[in-house]
């Protein structure tokens, strides 16, 4: 596991711009470069897509790490685009007699880091969130898709909480912390 492909989708919406996700991103690059991993970076909010760079990125990769905000309980709209061009029948998935079992893609782990001005204490509380215990339950789609594309292994999510309103200054170095513990 020493080819690594970033998928990073900071994005600017309220208050936040955008930029804790893309420093994540230099975060990793720096951190497991140093490591030495190989590093691809797709940043889905700057990029103009390029299908067939971008697949080859995808098939390159050992493991893929998405570095995503919460966007209304789902990925934001340059990842779900990314995933819409990028995973191609044929080239990331066949069609088989038992769903979701004809990934394509050659990389075994994925891991998701995710951020959200949602609190981790506030998981499994309060109508909206009662049954989401885990950040991971909130970020089904994406898990989901991992596995549908045969990469069944992941990494434990990191989620930078609460990140408009509260104290951002442990980020850094929990983040650190994790990358060093998993890679």
């Amino acid at each position: 596991m020493k080819k690594i492909l970033l998928v990073t989708a900071g994005y600017s919406i309220f208050d936040a711009k955008g930029q804790l996700n893309s420093f994540l991103s230099y975060l990793t690059d720096k951190t497991l470069s140093k490591r030495g991993y190989k590093i691809k970076v797709s940043d889905v909010t700057k990029i103009t897509l390029d299908r067939d760079r971008e697949l080859d990125k995808l098939l390159w990769a050992d493991a893929i790490i998405y570095i995503t905000p919460i966007m209304w309980f789902n990925m934001p709209a340059p990842l779900v685009q990314w995933l819409n061009e990028v995973l191609l029948y044929k080239k990331t998935f066949i069609i088989t007699d038992e769903y979701g079992e004809g990934g394509q893609v050659p990389a075994t782990h994925f891991m998701i880091v995710t951020t959200s001005n949602m609190k981790n204490s506030d998981l499994g509380k309060g109508f909206v969130l009662k049954n989401a215990t885990h950040i991971d339950d909130l970020l089904q789609p994406l898990i989901m898709t991992n596995h549908y594309l045969s990469i069944r292994n992941q990494i434990p999510t990191f989620h930078a909480d609460n990140v408009i309103s509260g104290d951002t200054s442990w980020i850094e170095s929990g983040y650190i912390k994790h990358l060093n513990k998993h890679f």
